[in-house]
């Protein structure tokens, strides 16, 4: 299967991505998120966030993320990130999107033991998203926009009130990991603009 044309944006944030050295490339991790980015024209690039579905026991029940989750041990990251995004949001990567590079392996909510690796993937066109049972809603956000919408919120953290540094987006709150891959990849896009 040939693979999906990208605008030259996309292409610009590839070359910006490989560029930078990441230590943590290539290491093992627990788990894999994306960063989907659709260059929509004349609107600038934007992101798929997903709001995770309410849970018992899911230390992220209800909060705004990245498509993603778990690498199982009989699989690799990338063939769970593509296995994840399609669960979760139904979309095939392989179809419609080019892997850009990675950002820099980090820990959720101070969980030293889970390594999480986050992938960017150029989309060459917009795909219909289509959630599973693991996410409550999906909505994409324009990037350029993002640094507008930083402010200090109030989350509950294991039953204990916390301000955290965030993105509020349609009145959702966008903080913890997610902020931070979101802050890492900010500045990158402003090189490719």
């Amino acid at each position: 299967m040939p693979k999906p044309d990208l605008s030259s944006t996309l292409l610009q944030v590839k070359d910006d991505l490989a560029s930078i050295h990441r230590s943590g490339d290539g290491e093992r991790v627990e788990a894999v998120v994306a960063i989907l980015l659709w260059d929509e024209p004349g609107k600038g690039l934007q992101t798929l966030l997903v709001q995770r579905a309410e849970r018992e026991g899911d230390p992220w029940s209800g909060q705004i993320g990245l498509p993603g989750g778990r690498v199982k041990l009989v699989e690799s990251p990338r063939a769970a990130l593509h296995r994840e995004v399609e669960e979760e949001v139904g979309i095939k990567l392989g179809e419609v999107g080019v892997e850009l590079g990675c950002l820099s392996v980090g820990h959720p909510m101070r969980r030293m033991e889970m390594r999480v690796q986050p992938w960017v993937f150029g989309l060459s066109v917009k795909p219909k998203v289509s959630i599973g049972s693991e996410i409550a809603s999906s909505f994409w956000v324009n990037l350029t926009e993002l640094p507008s919408m930083m402010k200090m919120s109030e989350v509950t953290v294991r039953n204990e009130p916390r301000s955290v540094e965030s993105f509020v987006v349609e009145g959702k709150i966008v903080w913890g990991f997610t902020y931070r891959v979101l802050t890492e990849l900010i500045p990158i896009l402003k090189v490719s603009s």
